[in-house]
């Protein structure tokens, strides 16, 4: 963003419809006011010198007349002040025209839905699908934290089901925690243009945004390729899973689920492995699998012991079903780890086997992810 560009959003943050003079313009970049001018992002705001005063450096008050076709400014205070004369730079002006903005952020993120204005400070962009998650996007004015409170908080009301908002200001940080506290119980994320924009470019980076879902739960910060992959494969959930194929009782094998230490019996453990195995191949997870009529209580038996320790408590969001005989472990395969090892020696031959389908290799951060959950 270039600096007459940010002057100016700085400014109408406070009073969206400031006025700004040519010659003031002109100071910070010639160049990029005549830009500006022809992107439409200046309107000019014809001066009338018969009905409008004219404020000097100072803040003084002054009335302009034309004489001998030279623009002379006097005081309205003090006929002794000595008048100034004006050129036509410093009585053309311009209103700030946020279109063009919003049209360019819109466009760069193929942001669906037609721009909205809201209020006199706020305005909609658009809609964009981020990790199964509908966000609506805005632009907001704003430029203390009683005005955001009046402008920010009542957005739901306002525009369709979203299930997050991301509101961009250009420079404003909301300074009370109470009132970050109320947005985050809407699901709405504040940020400025700094924290989200990737470069110059107006491309939203989405994994600024306070991620929180539906049931309150922070998501883990993710790695670009994590967010590539839910956004590709929408995976519904953040819970970590460790198999560390131990089985200190006959028929029953040790998992940890986000650090809760369980159990599960034999079959079940043999199908949740099946599940792990078809999830590591980094292609969706979906496994086929044709469950005879009346037997479907196998997959309610591998989420059962998963139901307590889950994030959202939804085994079944855990355990996926897609309708077409298609189930999978709905987490990151960066979440699922497990000693291979130990499941290589397991009792049960079924498990050996599934146990040479798995990956080998497990990176430094699979296996400090492991140590700690093997410690708790």
């Amino acid at each position: 963003m270039n600096d007459l560009l940010s002057y100016l959003l700085r400014h109408i943050e406070g009073s969206p419809k400031t006025k700004f003079y040519e010659s003031d313009l002109t100071r910070i970049s010639p160049s990029e006011l005549i830009s500006l001018k022809k992107q439409k992002y200046l309107v000019f705001d014809q001066y009338d010198f018969e009905k409008e005063s004219y404020f000097d450096k100072q803040g003084n008050e002054r009335y302009v007349r034309k004489i001998n076709g030279k623009w002379v400014a006097s005081s309205t205070d003090d006929p002794e002040i000595s008048p100034i004369y004006l050129e036509d730079k410093d009585l053309n002006r311009y209103t700030f025209n946020i279109q063009p903005l919003l049209v360019e952020i819109k466009k760069k993120n193929n942001l669906a839905k037609n721009i909205d204005q809201i209020t006199g400070r706020v305005s909609f962009i658009g809609e964009a699908t981020v990790l199964q998650n509908i966000v609506g996007v805005f632009l907001a004015l704003v430029s203390d934290d009683e005005q955001a409170e009046a402008e920010l908080l009542g957005l739901r009301a306002k525009i369709g089901k979203v299930d997050k908002i991301l509101v961009l200001c250009p420079s404003y940080i909301i300074t009370s925690q109470d009132l970050l506290g109320r947005l985050a119980g809407h699901n709405t994320a504040c940020l400025t243009f700094g924290e989200v924009f990737n470069g110059k470019d107006y491309v939203i980076d989405f994994s600024k945004m306070r991620s929180v879902d539906s049931a309150g739960q922070a998501a883990p910060k993710l790695t670009d390729k994590q967010t590539s992959d839910y956004t590709k494969y929408g995976y519904q959930c953040y819970d970590h899973l460790h198999i560390p194929g131990t089985a200190p009782m006959k028929r029953s094998n040790d998992l940890s689920v986000n650090s809760h230490t369980i159990k599960m019996p034999d079959a079940p453990f043999k199908l949740l492995m099946e599940l792990v195995v078809e999830l590591k191949k980094g292609k969706g997870g979906w496994l086929t699998k044709v469950v005879d009529v009346g037997k479907y209580q196998i997959f309610g038996h591998v989420r059962s012991p998963l139901q307590g320790s889950l994030l959202e408590k939804d085994a079944k969001k855990f355990i996926e079903n897609n309708a077409s005989k298609q189930y999978r472990i709905s987490t990151h395969p960066d979440f699922v780890t497990y000693d291979r090892g130990n499941l290589l020696n397991h009792s049960d031959p079924t498990v050996q086997a599934l146990a040479k389908k798995l990956p080998k290799k497990v990176t430094a951060k699979k296996s400090r992810i492991r140590k700690k959950v093997m410690k708790s």
